[in-house]
């Protein structure tokens, strides 16, 4: 029994694998071969292209957007937990508790290496 789920979980992982490389070689051999120098500029509504299109953005964004996303993950475990809070026991609550500290931890250390701070 448990080798017949083990082939079946080989098989998804090679099927998978071969898929992703077959969708890449496809990408690769449908896509169109002109070389066209109006291809490689940047379209700004049919004006004149001046200077590269490339900005190099602040590292700020970058960490805004990082703990934005960590906070926002915080609140999606939490969510389904708020709303079984009647049901949990007290092992599920101190691991909770945890999560939360772990959390607040990493907040706080954004906060005192000033991560926050827009300047």
């Amino acid at each position: 029994m448990f080798f017949k789920s083990f082939y079946t979980f080989i098989f998804f992982i090679i099927f998978s694998a071969l898929f992703g490389i077959a969708t890449l070689i496809a990408s690769f051999v449908c896509e169109p071969k002109t070389n066209n120098p109006n291809k490689k500029t940047n379209y700004e509504c049919g004006i004149i292209p001046i200077g590269n299109a490339t900005i190099n953005f602040s590292i700020k964004y970058y960490l805004y957007a990082i703990l934005f996303i960590i906070f926002e993950i915080e609140t999606i475990f939490l969510f389904p937990i708020a709303t079984a809070f009647h049901k949990i026991e007290t092992f599920i609550l101190v691991e909770i508790l945890l999560f939360i500290l772990t959390l607040a931890i990493g907040f706080i250390y954004a906060y005192k290496k000033k991560l926050l701070e827009w300047k």
